[in-house]
């Protein structure tokens, strides 16, 4: 499944590198209250960009190796190309999804790095970190769409898998921005534990936003069997994938997750992702051949390219880090 699903994100690549997000889908998103976003989304070319590398290198190959180390060096050099002065990677991304795109190609980048061992993406890789950290919210912590927003879980998610990405890499000195980002967990925990989260401070909890705190967390440091943890892990496994209502994010988010639980949860949310996952996969030898079509939440917002790179990466959470439980400390990527 995730070799037809890299064969067709080859096929999908733009001749300058990019995967172009509205030329498959992206931009024609709804809120899950119904009401249509407008456009956000259609430029995102660099987020669904950062995701499709995401895939290629959790399957092993990078811009230097790996039978489409081609694709991944034309859309590693689309992004070091639109990187501003500042560092942003967010490219021509509309205000709502900015940060979103920057944090995804970011985390991309930072993983080339990491897994290639190439001194060159060093120093893009500096900039686009700093311009992490200046976005973050120096009291709550948080990120969200603009520097002084006070944040939200989703767009956190995505800078702290950025900042630990970087720490593979190399990089360091942002302990004060991860003790900030745990700061903004804790306003956004609630449960006996403190395991279940919200989008914001004093909203409902929900699985995608508990599986992507606990994802956090656990990045950050907290061993698997804290109780907010297993608090977490209990109401996520409660919410088994369900083909019925396809949620590509909190799916991505809850077996990240769960996978590091290990043992008979792992086993079970396993099973379902798999029966509710794989048979999705458009077969054939159509256009579409090998991917994803976009879900009904948020795949409106990045379509294609964003709905199959996404799906490549919950089932490559296998072999894309070792579980945390037989590490016995942080979260890292395998080398």
């Amino acid at each position: 499944a995730v070799q037809a699903a890299l064969a067709w994100l080859v096929r999908a690549q733009a001749s300058d590198g990019r995967w172009d997000a509205s030329a498959h889908g992206a931009g024609t998103g709804r809120a899950p209250g119904g009401q249509h976003d407008g456009s956000v989304g259609a430029r995102s070319d660099t987020g669904v960009s950062g995701l499709a590398l995401l895939a290629f290198l959790g399957a092993g190959t990078t811009h230097r190796s790996g039978p489409d180390a081609d694709t991944v060096e034309r859309g590693l050099r689309f992004l070091l190309d639109v990187q501003r002065d500042d560092g942003s990677l967010a490219g021509d991304a509309e205000f709502f999804a900015g940060l979103y795109c920057h944090g995804m190609a970011t985390l991309a980048l930072a993983e080339c790095c990491a897994l290639s061992g190439d001194g060159a993406l060093r120093a893009p890789l500096e900039r686009a970190v700093r311009h992490s950290l200046a976005a973050q919210h120096p009291i709550t912590g948080g990120w969200r769409y603009a520097p002084g927003d006070r944040g939200d879980t989703s767009q956190l998610g995505w800078q702290v898998l950025v900042l630990s990405a970087a720490r593979q890499a190399g990089l360091g000195g942002f302990d004060a921005a991860e003790t900030r980002a745990r700061t903004f967990l804790q306003g956004v925990s609630s449960g006996q534990a403190g395991g279940l989260a919200a989008y914001r401070p004093g909203e409902r909890p929900s699985v995608a936003m508990t599986a992507e705190a606990l994802v956090c967390r656990l990045f950050l440091g907290m061993p698997v069997d804290h109780p907010a943890a297993r608090e977490a892990l209990d109401f996520i496994g409660r919410h088994p994938p369900d083909p019925r209502r396809v949620n590509a994010y909190t799916w991505y988010y809850a077996t990240l997750a769960s996978f590091h639980s290990g043992g008979d949860q792992w086993h079970r949310w396993n099973q379902a992702l798999q029966a509710a996952l794989l048979p999705l996969q458009r077969g054939g030898d159509g256009p579409h051949a090998g991917s994803w079509d976009p879900d009904p939440v948020w795949g409106g917002h990045g379509g294609r390219v964003y709905a199959t790179a996404v799906a490549a990466l919950t089932l490559e959470v296998y072999y894309r880090y070792l579980p945390i439980h037989q590490r016995g400390g942080r979260i890292a990527a395998t080398p």
